[in-house]
């Protein structure tokens, strides 16, 4: 597994590799090169060898890259016969790289719909840098042996681009939770995702203050904290809102206990892949509004929450949610229902035959 080892580093594509992982690990001996980390060592967690590697940082910037001896060298000395590696960035081409070599098979999991968009290189030396991280990212998506996508989307957008076919459109898959959803006052919206510009949270703020006058309504973030400048501002916004707490980063345990209690889960992003965060709430009977991000319709066509695309429709979707409680508990039910038949761990049995 060439792909951050969760939960030392958590993320959607982290996640799901986590739970492959657990999955294969009966039949086959799973270890992982997680890069991202503080340090570099040789880590042991529950059964599994983690190589944890530190990104050499230029000019403020991870070049991952710059990884590319460490990561052959623990690949040559491991001699695995398959690499799962997840999102778009240069140890997707350096995994190819390895591969070409071995006779190896590469396994590359789309994690963003960003991932399937030709790179845009840009100039100087900040730009050089990403040019370079672009260049190997380019190559192993030509070179992987298998694609797998997350949405129809994503295999249409990868086609335009690469004239590669994706191999196979799994669906994200989390555990059916088993306890009894019970939603209790003070009514709860929540907000989950890492702090990064591309979430813009600061929509989500917005949205609480504009939404202040209502009683009984608490608005929650959970997430890592973003960088130091960027969060101070954030911080600054969330401390005008008496209405918004800020939770800080949680484990997923946590995350799933407060999604059961919430009414409503907002997502403010860009662009997304498949959210994850959209499964584990719909798994809890929670509607999503969603500013920008629909993966292939869903929203829309199963009716289990609203795709806005404006922030003054966003408002206007939250407003009714908060107000229209058999409309609300309607999309919940569904949202639920719906997950469990097509988010289930049952959809990692699909993923199998590409180790074999």
């Amino acid at each position: 597994m060439l792909v951050g080892y969760y939960p030392l580093i958590r993320g959607g594509a982290e996640q799901q590799a986590h739970l492959i992982a657990s999955y294969l690990r009966n039949s086959y001996d799973v270890f992982f090169i997680s890069i991202g980390h503080e340090s570099d060592q040789m880590l042991l967690d529950n059964g599994y060898k983690i190589y944890a590697i530190k990104p050499i940082q230029l000019a403020g910037n991870k070049m991952y890259f710059l990884a590319r001896g460490k990561i052959l060298n623990i690949l040559k000395h491991e001699k695995p016969d398959f690499i799962y590696q997840a999102v778009s960035y240069s140890a997707t081409g350096i995994a190819a790289e390895y591969c070409k070599n071995a006779g190896s098979k590469l396994i590359w999991h789309i994690a963003s719909d960003r991932d399937v968009a030709p790179s845009k290189f840009g100039r100087g030396q900040k730009g050089l840098f990403y040019f370079i991280e672009d260049k190997y990212a380019e190559y192993g998506k030509r070179h992987a042996a298998y694609i797998i996508a997350q949405t129809e989307q994503q295999k249409q957008t990868f086609f335009a681009n690469y004239r590669r076919t994706c191999d196979i459109i799994l669906r994200n898959f989390h555990p059916v939770p088993e306890d009894i959803i019970k939603k209790q006052l003070p009514f709860k919206v929540t907000w989950i995702a890492n702090i990064k510009k591309l979430k813009q949270p600061e929509i989500f703020i917005k949205l609480c203050h504009e939404l202040r006058h209502k009683k009984d309504v608490n608005f929650l973030m959970i997430g890592r904290k973003g960088p130091s400048v960027y969060q101070n501002q954030l911080n600054f916004q969330i401390r005008t809102c008496d209405n918004l707490n800020f939770l800080g980063e949680l484990d997923i345990e946590e995350v799933n206990r407060i999604l059961a209690e919430s009414h409503i889960f907002v997502n403010t992003s860009l662009y997304e892949g498949f959210p994850n965060t959209f499964i584990q709430a719909w798994m809890r009977q929670v509607p999503v509004v969603s500013l920008n991000v629909d993966p292939d319709g869903i929203l829309c066509r199963q009716r289990i929450g609203f795709h806005s695309k404006t922030f003054d429709q966003m408002l206007q979707d939250v407003v009714r949610l908060i107000e229209d409680e058999p409309l609300r508990l309607d999309m919940g039910e569904r949202a639920r229902s719906f997950a469990e038949k097509e988010f289930s761990m049952r959809n990692l049995e699909m993923i199998l035959p590409f180790f074999r």
